[in-house]
């Protein structure tokens, strides 16, 4: 719309509020869809299947733990080597930084997760039955969130 104003002829764009909400909009899921990256992994069957398989067998060995440490040891590093590799897969997948990260926490021996419960057995040389409970929770839900991460990424 153009209005003369002081003898000038002026250009003044009026917008209803309605209108001006609509523009902003437009704006923003504009920006959204020219600015999106992929910035999550598309999903990988092995890595799913790491998580879930080495979940169960984390928690099966965990209920071991009221026997001696020196009995289990071989079977502790074991899973612990196969955890250190589904860490170093997930690592080495692209823009998988949050799930590498995950497995991380999870595997770490000065943590409260899974390597920090097998470091802890080691030490004391057995655990407690309600020790372990409360830590195979912890473990469990930190295993839930990796294989959840997995199983929401993209599929390709």
């Amino acid at each position: 719309m153009s209005v003369f104003c002081g003898g000038k002829r002026e250009l003044h764009c009026v917008m209803s509020t309605s209108s001006k909400v609509r523009f902003i909009r437009l704006v923003a899921v504009a920006t959204v869809i020219f600015s999106c990256t992929r910035t999550i992994a598309v999903f990988d069957q092995h890595a799913y299947e790491n998580a879930t398989s080495l979940k169960a067998e984390a928690l099966a060995l965990m209920d071991e733990a009221t026997t001696p440490f020196s009995q289990l040891d071989a079977e502790v590093k074991d899973l612990m080597i196969r955890v250190a590799a589904a860490y170093e897969y997930a690592r080495g997948l692209p823009e998988n930084e949050i799930t590498a990260e995950q497995w991380a926490i999870l595997k770490a021996p000065d943590g409260s997760l899974l390597g920090g419960f097998f470091a802890l057995w080691a030490q004391r040389g057995t655990m407690s039955a309600a020790g372990i409970a409360a830590s195979k929770s912890n473990v469990a839900a930190a295993f839930d969130t990796i294989i959840e991460l997995e199983a929401a990424k993209i599929r390709e």
